[in-house]
C-alpha cells in the first residue's frame, strides 16, 4: 500500500509545465508503487529477455520511431534504456530512471521512473510489454529506488495489473 502525500507546490509546477488541470475527472494519471515489498508480478514468456540495452543507440530510436516519433528525443547517451529481447533483437523499451520528477512531497524517499514505454506493433498483445514494466520495476528496485513513478499516462488500467497505484488525474488544457 502506498502511503504518499502529493506536494502542492510541485502539482502546480506541472501544471505549468504540462498545460494542464489536476483534477478528479481527468484522463492521465500520475501513477506511483511502493518497493519496498514488491517482487516480480507475472510469469516469465518463453524466448523473451529482460534487461538494460547497451546496443546501439539509432537501433532502438528507431524502434521508437515506430511507436511514438515524439520519444525518439528523450532516448540519448545518458538515458539508461531497459528492453525486452526476442532472439537478442529488442523488441519492447522504455525509460527507467533512478531519479524520477515526480509530485510527490516526500524528499527522503527514492523515486525512480518507468517512461516512454513503447511494444514495437508487430509484437503487441503478446503481454511482452507488461512484463518489461514488471521487470524495470524490479530493476529500479535494485537500484535502490523506494518507489517506482509513472508520469502522464491514460494506460491506468493497464499499470494496475502490477500494483500501480493513481495518486492523481490532469486533463489537457
Amino acid at each position: 500500500m502506498l502511503n504518499v502525500q502529493i506536494d502542492a507546490t510541485k502539482l502546480k509546477i506541472m501544471e505549468t509545465k504540462l498545460n494542464c488541470k489536476f483534477g478528479n475527472d481527468g484522463v492521465f494519471v500520475e501513477m506511483a508503487l511502493a518497493l519496498n515489498e514488491y517482487q516480480e508480478q507475472l510469469p516469465s514468456i518463453s524466448g523473451v529477455s529482460f534487461c538494460v540495452y547497451s546496443g546501439d543507440l539509432e537501433k532502438i530510436r528507431k524502434l521508437v520511431e515506430k511507436v511514438d516519433s515524439k520519444w525518439s528525443k528523450y532516448f540519448t547517451e545518458n538515458t539508461t534504456i531497459f528492453c525486452a529481447f526476442i532472439n537478442k533483437e529488442p523488441v519492447s523499451f522504455c525509460i527507467v530512471t533512478p531519479t524520477a520528477d515526480s509530485i510527490l512531497a516526500d524528499d527522503k524517499l527514492r523515486i525512480g521512473g518507468v517512461a516512454c514505454v513503447g511494444t514495437v506493433p508487430e509484437y503487441r498483445k503478446r503481454g511482452i510489454g507488461l512484463k518489461m514494466v514488471d521487470m524495470a520495476t524490479m530493476h529500479l528496485k535494485s537500484q535502490g529506488c523506494d518507489i517506482a513513478y509513472i508520469h502522464y499516462t491514460h494506460l491506468e488500467k493497464w499499470y494496475k495489473k502490477l500494483g500501480y497505484e493513481t495518486i492523481a488525474r490532469f486533463s489537457i488544457i
